[in-house]
């Protein structure tokens, strides 16, 4: 009796320890096929470096795939990098030289990629000051400009977010811009305009430009460029009816409220966050 409770004891211990390794991998270990992954799913340093290196793929991933504005073309660099590492790992034959690739791989990956890294956003109360936190520079490359926006705004750095602000920046969901030499707005108009003149403005009207909805969208990263078929407005005959939000080589901030979608566009050279799309 004694000899059957140790046995039923001792596998139990063994399914759990394959199910932490399973958990520990970056794949589901018992859907492992190759010789490589079985050993990976032993090895639980090797199950360590998987999920290490997955979860950096995937931070990359989301900050360096997208499509061009200008072609329409599909953006992923580092999954066609990886699909070639992956070829290189799979030749392995013992668990030596399973680590040294992983090894190898993070460390290039965090060498080749650190620009496109999001950083760690500093509290609220203490945003950004230092004006090489951002790479204003580089801005003519839109992978790079949301990725610096998004960074801004998750610090709450408002006045980073002011600079990546055009001026003026437009607002059209009251129906009105409410800026000079526009149609004059009500004072109810002007106490919900968003639109700005300058930075000074944008920031006085930051929590109305960033509302919650525009911060929850611009973290889940739903950002879109320009599509033919979804932005031209044209009907079956090519005739345009009514045009989407944005115009070739922009951009859309994506939200289920119209209201809380916003444009982004190149403006003297440079991508910056620059008119809420529709009237109301």
């Amino acid at each position: 009796m004694f000899r059957s409770h140790a046995l039923r004891a001792g596998a139990a211990l063994a399914l759990l320890a394959v199910a932490g390794l399973s958990q520990a991998a970056g794949f589901d270990c018992r859907r492992a096929r190759t010789q490589v992954e079985k050993t990976i799913c032993a090895d639980a340093e090797l199950s360590r470096l998987d999920s290490e290196m997955n979860e950096l793929y995937r931070q990359i991933r989301a900050e360096t795939r997208g499509v061009d504005g200008e072609t329409g073309k599909q953006l992923d660099p580092i999954a066609a990098e990886n699909a070639r590492w992956l070829e290189g790992r799979n030749e392995c034959r013992d668990p030596a030289c399973i680590r040294s690739a992983y090894q190898q791989r993070i460390a290039q990956m965090r060498r080749d990629w650190a620009q496109a890294l999001p950083q760690q956003a500093p509290p609220p109360a203490a945003p950004a000051k230092d004006k090489n936190a951002y790479r204003y520079d580089r801005h003519g490359d839109f992978k790079i400009f949301i990725a610096d926006f998004r960074k801004a705004v998750a610090a709450d750095d408002r006045a980073a977010v002011a600079k990546m602000t055009a001026r003026p920046f437009a607002d059209f969901s009251h129906g009105s811009s409410c800026l000079p030499g526009n149609d004059p707005c009500d004072a109810q108009q002007r106490q919900q305009s968003a639109s700005a003149r300058d930075a000074a403005e944008v920031a006085a009207k930051y929590d109305r430009i960033l509302t919650a909805s525009v911060r929850a969208a611009l973290k889940a990263n739903r950002v879109r460029a320009y599509s033919r078929k979804r932005d031209s407005g044209e009907d079956e005959n090519g005739e345009v009816q009514a045009p989407g939000a944005i115009e070739q080589g922009e951009y859309l901030l994506e939200n289920d409220d119209l209201h809380g979608q916003r444009v982004f566009k190149r403006v003297d050279g440079v991508y910056k966050l620059q008119r809420i799309p529709f009237y109301s």
